[in-house]
């Protein structure tokens, strides 16, 4: 019974998650930085190549120099078919961004972390959510 009531509690927890993820608002590449440890949306037109200093995809937004990247872990790139396809197309990346060399940068392990910004639902959400967010888990396992 115990059991049955703990799979109950990550249930609810998942579906009242959802409306809050999808209530994120995109931030700019710039304002990644000032949201480093929250769960955010950066949207931005990407580049997407190969990083010669780690074995990894690397997704810029905004440009080679611009202040965010998606890191992709080599192997994870199989599970993203559609990666080629949004070079040069304007995407948005959902995640926890952390500093790596002076850019925010999220960490892509699931396929619903990055989309093309014109298939995501535009809710006027809030830009970020809080840590309360976080420890409750979600959708994004980055974000949970």
């Amino acid at each position: 019974m115990k059991h049955l009531l703990s799979l109950s509690a990550v249930a609810v927890a998942a579906v009242m998650a959802v409306p809050a993820y999808a209530a994120l608002t995109p931030i700019t590449p710039a304002r990644s930085l000032s949201n480093i440890g929250q769960c955010v949306a950066v949207e931005g037109i990407a580049t997407v190549r190969r990083d010669p200093q780690r074995p990894c995809t690397i997704v810029d937004l905004d440009g080679p120099k611009s202040g965010f990247l998606g890191f992709i872990p080599m192997g994870n790139e199989r599970q993203m078919p559609q990666l080629a396809s949004l070079d040069g197309q304007r995407v948005r990346i959902t995640g926890v961004p952390h500093v790596y060399l002076a850019r925010g940068e999220v960490w892509i392990v699931n396929p619903a972390q990055i989309q093309l910004a014109s298939d995501v639902t535009a809710t006027g959400g809030s830009p970020r959510l809080g840590p309360e967010y976080m420890r409750g888990g979600g959708p994004n396992a980055a974000c949970g």
